[in-house]
Formats: structure tokens, C-alpha cells, sequence
């Protein structure tokens, strides 16, 4: 009875609060797994900037630890522009720009005891003639090997390398730019406490272009026999005049899948075309993001789509752009989760890593509803072998969709999890609520209860105008989730 009257209160929220309904059959295809994600699939990054101009974050902060260890297991990659530029030296800090080993030892720290994987990204741009000096990275290397860190973490060898005469640096061929990978692998093997210490790159950006597609395809030919992962970059927009439509627009949804199809392309064309591919480092909008948007609800709808269609295109790994403190970050400069930090949170608890196909009939093109599937994550919740997990985001801000599940999905009942603004109808809330009830964490070493609303077997779902959802669907017994 409760079940239903919950249900009941939903379907007429929905009629009360827009315009318009929508009909739209979900089809999951459950006989056969699309991708399987690694289990750090939704990891984060810090900008080296933050070293670079001196702005440091305390990593002893109970709270951050806190946030970062609900986020586990994930990568925490430490690169971005400012890494061409920055200096690794033992104990002074000269200049702006340097890098000390109690910055590094600062990071093994917090990444170990919040079960974080490092990986740091080591300055290209210091150069002997055509080749990488690594004189400076052995350095760094050296102490890593020392104090037994390098079995904590992996590395990466430049920024971006496509943009370096935009950014009035050392212009490098992708011959040159491979031969730095390989030398930094020499480099790595002849420390016996480094063995276990991989390499990942190139960290490139828009691959659909010539020029960038060869320095891919050139770092994955030369290094593919020991390369963790192929990374590349997104960013749907400028974050500098971008307001929260864009941050709404259904007609970003077909940009990723382009730039992941050419990556998968070039990688099946290449020598290794088993190597993992990764979004190295992404997020909305680059530049830092939008200011009082990228921190706020409705940045959480491009990043929902970003993790549901990287998941079904084949990306093992997706590295969002920033962890603390920028306008696109998860975490405030006060250690409050932004709302895209408790969406982050709730797909890492529910989502498993095994994928299926979803087809979607009855939408607007382009598709302003977008439904994605996956074995519910076992590990992390409550739910059991078996079960499926179904996200959902809606960017019509007038028209209810009702997701009606056929097949396998027909009769089962499943719990449902409803983010919404905050502040009722404004996305740009800084807060999210979860069926009705502000998230906030009660203490610094303590997340909130998060409590599902039950749905009746066969009962369709209303997913509201500029809301997500997660659906959980405990009783599928789905062969391929066990």
C-alpha cells in the first residue's frame, strides 16, 4: 500500500509540475554485455595549476578524505596544462612552478589511505634539442623509487602536445613526442621499485582532427606493448561565455560519441588496438568552467550523459575534471560537495561496471530524454548479484517523461532515486535533493542515508522535467549480472 501511495504522490508531482507527458518505451538488451568499465571508472583529477601558482589543498582534511574515499576506487590524475611548465626539486620552493617531494609524499598519502591511484604528468617541454631531457623527472623518479612510492602510482608525459604552438611552447612532432614515452619506460624499468609503475597518454584532445589523430596513433604504435591506457580529452563548450542553456542543450548529446568513435577507430587501426581507452581528463566546459553554473545542479545532466555514453562506447575509464575548489570542480574550496559531486557519488554506489544497449522510442530529435543501463554495483550497495541499474536524465524543462520498461523489466518492481534541484524549478541550485530530501553530509567523517522509493511491478517511471534518476531493479536476476 505505502509502495503505491508513494508512486501516486510521484505521478501526480509529475502532472502538477509541467506542461506536458511523454510516453517513452525503454528497451534493454540484457543477452549480451556492451563494455565492461574498469572499477575505477568515475575518477577525478587536480590541475597542476594548483602547484603552480602555489595554491595548495590539505590533504589531512578529515572531510576531503572522507569525500575522496566515497568516491573509491578511482584515479586521481594530477596534469593539465600548467604540467609542461613545472619543475621538480627536493625541499625549496624557488619560483612559482615548482614541484617538491613533500608535495608528492602529500599525495601518496591521501591517495593510499583513500584507496586513489596516482597518476602525476611529467613536464614534455624541458627539452635537449629534439629529445625529452628527463634529467629532471629522474629526479622525481629516483625519490618515488626510494620511498617505495611508484607502486602507488603511474605516470603520464605532457599536456594537450596538439596546442603547444598556441600556447608559445616547443612545438613537437609526434615522432618526438612518442620517443619521450619511450624514454620515460627505459626510465621506469631501471628502477627495480618502479616495475609496477605504468605509463598513460598521450593525453590529446580533439582526435577527429588529422594532425592530432597521428600524435594518437603515433604514442599508441610506439608504446602500445606497455601502455595502461590511450587517453584522450572533452570538453563540449568554452566555459567563459556559456550559460546554463548549454549546459541544457540535447544537441551536445552527439559529440562525444563522434570524438570516442574516432578513437576507437584509430585504436582497432593501430598495432595495439587492445589498449584501454580513457577520457583522460573532461569535463563540461574548459577554461575552469562557467562561473555559478559548472557548480551547480544543472551542470550534473552533460556529466550524467558524458558517464552513460563513455560507458557504452567502450571507455574504460572517465577522469572529470576538477576534484577542489575551480568553477567545474566537485568539491568547494570549503570542502562542500557541489551538486555534481553527490550525482558523482550515487552513480559510483549504484552502477556496476558491465553495460548494456538501450534503445529509447516515442522521443523529440535531438532526444532530450537519455537512458542508460548497467548490472547494479554490488560492491558498493546493498543490492545484490543479479540486479540492474538504470540512470536517466530529462533536459525538457516542461515535459514529464514516463519510462515505460519492457521485456525482462515488465514486471518487476524497482526502487527509484529522483535528484532535483534544491531550490524547487532553479537549476542553478547549489544544492541537490534526493527524493525530497537535501543532500548534506551530517558530520565530516559521514555521508547522509540515502532512502529509495519503492514502484509497483510494471508501474512506469516519471522522470520530471530537468531531473535524473537512478532505478534499481533488485529482483531482474539478470544471468549476466551474476
Amino acid at each position: 500500500m505505502l509502495l503505491n501511495l508513494l508512486y501516486l504522490a510521484i505521478f501526480c508531482t509529475a502532472s502538477s509540475s509541467s506542461l506536458s507527458t511523454r510516453n517513452v518505451p525503454v528497451t534493454i538488451d540484457t543477452n549480451k554485455v556492451i563494455n565492461i568499465v574498469d572499477n575505477r571508472f568515475l575518477s577525478y583529477t587536480i590541475d597542476t595549476s594548483t602547484y603552480k601558482w602555489k595554491n595548495f589543498i590539505d590533504f589531512s582534511s578529515p572531510r576531503l578524505r572522507t569525500l575522496m574515499s566515497q568516491l573509491s576506487p578511482a584515479v586521481l590524475r594530477v596534469g593539465g596544462t600548467s604540467a609542461d611548465g613545472l619543475i621538480y626539486n627536493e625541499t625549496t620552493r624557488l619560483r612559482k612552478g615548482i614541484f617538491t617531494w613533500d608535495n608528492i609524499t602529500a599525495l601518496i598519502k591521501v591517495t593510499r589511505s583513500t584507496n586513489t591511484r596516482l597518476i602525476f604528468d611529467l613536464n614534455q617541454q624541458l627539452r635537449n634539442g629534439t629529445e625529452w631531457d628527463s634529467t629532471n623527472a629522474e629526479k622525481l623518479i629516483k625519490f618515488c623509487s626510494k620511498m617505495n612510492y611508484c607502486n602507488s602510482m603511474d605516470w603520464e608525459l605532457g599536456n594537450e602536445p596538439e596546442y603547444y604552438q598556441r600556447d608559445n611552447r616547443t612545438v613537437l612532432t609526434a615522432e618526438q613526442i612518442g620517443d619521450g614515452f619511450v624514454k620515460l619506460n627505459s626510465l621506469l624499468r631501471s628502477y627495480a621499485n618502479c616495475q609496477n609503475s605504468s605509463i598513460i597518454g598521450p593525453d590529446v584532445g580533439r582526435v577527429t582532427t588529422t594532425s592530432t589523430g597521428i600524435i594518437f596513433s603515433t604514442v599508441v604504435n610506439m608504446t602500445g606493448s606497455y601502455l595502461k591506457a590511450a587517453t584522450i580529452h572533452h570538453y563540449y563548450f568554452s566555459g567563459t561565455n556559456a550559460t546554463k542553456e548549454n549546459y541544457m542543450n540535447a544537441s551536445y548529446f552527439a559529440d562525444l560519441p563522434k570524438l570516442i568513435g574516432q578513437a576507437n577507430k584509430l585504436l582497432s587501426e593501430s598495432k595495439y588496438p587492445g589498449v584501454p581507452l580513457w577520457l583522460g581528463e573532461t569535463s563540461n566546459a574548459y577554461g575552469g568552467g562557467t562561473p555559478n553554473v559548472s557548480d551547480r545542479f544543472v551542470d550534473g545532466f552533460l556529466w550524467l550523459e558524458k558517464l552513460g555514453i563513455a560507458a557504452a562506447n567502450g571507455v574504460k575509464v572517465v577522469c572529470r575534471q576538477e576534484l577542489y575548489r575551480s568553477n567545474y570542480a566537485l568539491i568547494d574550496g570549503n570542502f562542500n560537495p557541489n551538486p555534481s559531486y553527490w550525482l558523482s557519488w550515487i552513480h559510483n554506489m549504484l552502477v556496476g561496471q558491465k553495460v548494456f544497449a538501450v534503445n529509447l522510442t516515442g522521443l523529440p530529435t535531438p532526444p532530450t530524454t537519455r537512458v542508460y543501463a548497467h548490472c547494479a554495483n554490488t560492491a558498493r550497495s546493498s543490492y545484490g548479484p543479479g540486479a540492474v541499474t538504470v540512470f536517466a536524465l530529462n533536459v525538457d524543462t516542461t515535459t514529464t517523461s514516463f519510462l515505460a520498461f519492457s521485456g525482462p523489466f515488465a514486471n518487476q518492481s524497482y526502487d527509484s532515486y529522483l535528484l532535483e534541484p534544491g531550490d524547487p524549478g532553479d537549476v542553478l541550485s547549489k544544492s541537490v535533493n534526493l527524493n525530497g530530501q537535501t543532500l548534506t553530509m551530517p558530520s565530516d567523517v559521514a555521508m547522509p542515508e540515502i532512502v529509495p522509493i519503492g514502484h509497483p511491478a510494471g508501474a512506469a517511471f516519471a522522470l520530471l522535467p530537468a531531473t535524473m534518476a537512478f532505478l534499481v531493479f533488485p529482483d531482474a536476476k539478470i544471468p549476466l549480472c551474476h
